[in-house]
């Protein structure tokens, strides 16, 4: 009886609890005030390509859908810093907390960051640290 009632507990823990993330490390913000970061402890090398989530928090609502945040894991390549979302989701509370609005899957090719965009810093940033 003590294991299923511990089972129990675990399983409703898991299913129950929001969505918990590291420690998001600041990196920079935009012209409109968004402000940018990633998790250090998602950083997972496989291969030669960097995994991590990163977090933009926005200043005020999206107009069309009115998420305050969102969350990306993104694939990097590191030897000629290029990315890829591998999957999305938006919040309706800043960093990453609240009602999760939209979980989707990405299928995105490979881009560059622009040129002294806020993505080349944290992109950089984070291929100098874990390389």
């Amino acid at each position: 009886m003590k294991k299923i009632t511990l089972l129990l507990v675990i399983i409703f823990t898991f299913l129950f609890s929001n969505t918990s993330w590291g420690e998001w490390s600041y990196v920079s913000k935009n012209l409109n005030g968004a402000k940018f970061y990633y998790d250090k402890d998602t950083v997972r090398k496989s291969g030669m390509y960097l995994y991590f989530w990163e977090l933009t928090d926005y200043i005020k609502p999206d107009d069309l859908w009115g998420y305050l945040s969102t969350t990306k894991y993104i694939q990097l390549d590191c030897n000629i810093i290029r990315f890829k979302v591998l999957k999305i989701q938006t919040y309706n509370k800043p960093m990453g907390e609240g009602k999760q609005e939209f979980d989707f899957t990405v299928k995105e090719e490979f881009t560059n960051p622009k040129p002294n965009s806020v993505r080349e810093v944290i992109y950089n940033k984070i291929c100098e640290e874990y390389q």
